[in-house]
C-alpha cells in the first residue's frame, strides 16, 4: 500500500488570491501546487528552467510549416486579438509565440519588446564606448589603476550584455522571419 504524502502550507490572506490564481488556470489550489513543485523540482535537478520539449530544434527560414485548427469561443478570440495587438503580432503569431514559448522556455518577443531591446543595445554600447574611453584615459595617472581595471570589467560585462542581446534579437527576427 502506497502512503499519502501531505504538504500543509499557511497562506494567510494569500488564500484568496491563490484560488483565483487556479481557478484562472482551471486547477484546484492542489493541482496548483503540485505543478510548482514539479516546476521547481524539475529546474533544480537540471540547473536551469525545465523544458517541456527536449531539443526541439529552432525554425529556420524558409523551413516548411504545418497548418493545425484549433476552435475557440468568441470572446476568446477577441481576447487572442487584444493579446496579439499589445504585441504588435497578429492572433496567429501570437497563438505560436504561445506554444513555442511553452516547448522551448525561451523569450518570444513582440514588436515593442524588439523596439525596446534595441535601444537598451543601443544606450549600452555608447555607455561602453565611454568606459573604453575612460580606461584608456586613466591609463595615465597611477593613482586611478584600481578605477580603471573595475571600468574595464563593467565594459566586459556590458560588451557580454550586447552580445546576449543581440543573440535573442537575431533569434526571434529568425523565428517570426518567413
Amino acid at each position: 500500500m502506497v502512503g499519502r504524502e501531505r504538504l500543509c502550507v499557511e497562506l494567510g490572506a494569500l488564500r484568496s488570491h491563490w484560488e483565483d490564481w487556479c481557478a484562472r488556470r482551471g486547477l484546484t489550489a492542489g493541482q496548483g501546487v503540485r505543478q510548482l513543485v514539479v516546476i521547481a523540482i524539475r529546474e533544480d535537478a537540471a540547473g536551469e528552467p525545465g523544458t517541456t520539449t527536449c531539443g526541439l530544434p529552432r525554425p529556420v527560414v524558409g523551413e516548411p510549416r504545418t497548418r493545425i485548427e484549433i476552435r475557440l469561443t468568441i470572446a476568446e478570440r477577441r481576447a487572442v486579438e487584444r493579446h496579439a495587438m499589445a504585441m504588435g503580432l497578429r492572433g496567429n503569431r501570437w497563438i505560436v509565440s504561445l506554444i513555442r514559448a511553452q516547448l522551448t522556455r525561451e523569450p518570444q518577443l513582440g514588436e515593442p519588446e524588439l523596439h525596446a531591446l534595441s535601444v537598451s543595445n543601443r544606450q549600452l554600447a555608447e555607455i561602453g564606448r565611454l568606459l573604453g574611453q575612460l580606461a584608456r584615459a586613466d591609463e595615465a595617472e597611477p593613482a586611478r589603476r584600481e578605477l580603471r581595471s573595475e571600468w574595464v570589467g563593467l565594459r566586459r560585462r556590458v560588451d557580454e550584455h550586447l552580445r546576449t542581446a543581440a543573440v535573442i534579437i537575431r533569434a526571434n527576427l529568425d523565428r517570426w522571419s518567413r
